[in-house]
């Protein structure tokens, strides 16, 4: 039922010039940490069956400098922003607000977050979704607790609802 729900979001809302959320995908992670470029390298490389240093193609990149990290897959553009703190402030007022204990459980486990924003206003949601999607998929490890999507205000536990519900997002719309 939650899946439908994903998919429902998806058809309906696309984002207007009012709207200066961008899309975004939010990982929500038990323990402060930055991926390093060859973490980022890899799990485009598996996300994207290329290599994501350059040399294969020019298109497919990485970029790491100081606080900023951008990657770059074909036409699409990803930041990457890493925070050591909470998402939105205080876990236990969150967590009160979440309908399902799975979710509630997730929230307070998390203490820091790696936010995955689409830059670029051209593409449809579900084509800014896969692309985001597949950069998330790949780098929800153990240390995830959860993945939320800002803008659907949908949180997804790392039990395996995470995973189906960002391969939905990635099957919605096929990117090249």
């Amino acid at each position: 039922m939650i899946f439908r729900a994903i998919l429902d979001r998806f058809k309906g809302k696309r984002e207007t010039e009012e709207d200066g959320m961008p899309y975004s995908i939010v990982l929500l992670l038990k323990e402060h940490r930055i991926f390093s470029v060859e973490e980022l390298q890899a799990a485009g490389q598996r996300a994207w069956g290329k290599r994501f240093d350059g040399t294969e193609d020019a298109m497919y990149f990485v970029v790491q400098k100081g606080g900023i990290t951008m990657m770059k897959a074909g036409r699409y553009v990803v930041q990457l922003l890493h925070a050591s703190q909470p998402y939105l402030g205080e876990p236990e007022e969150i967590a009160r607000q979440l309908p399902h204990e799975e979710q509630r459980r997730a929230w307070l486990q998390h203490t820091a977050w790696a936010a995955l924003d689409f830059w670029g206003k051209e593409p449809l949601e579900e084509e800014a979704y896969a692309v985001l999607a597949r950069f998330a998929l790949q780098l929800g490890d153990p240390n995830c607790c959860a993945v939320y999507v800002p803008k659907a205000q949908m949180l997804m536990a790392n039990d395996g609802t995470a995973e189906t519900g960002l391969r939905m997002m990635i099957d919605a719309f096929q990117v090249a």
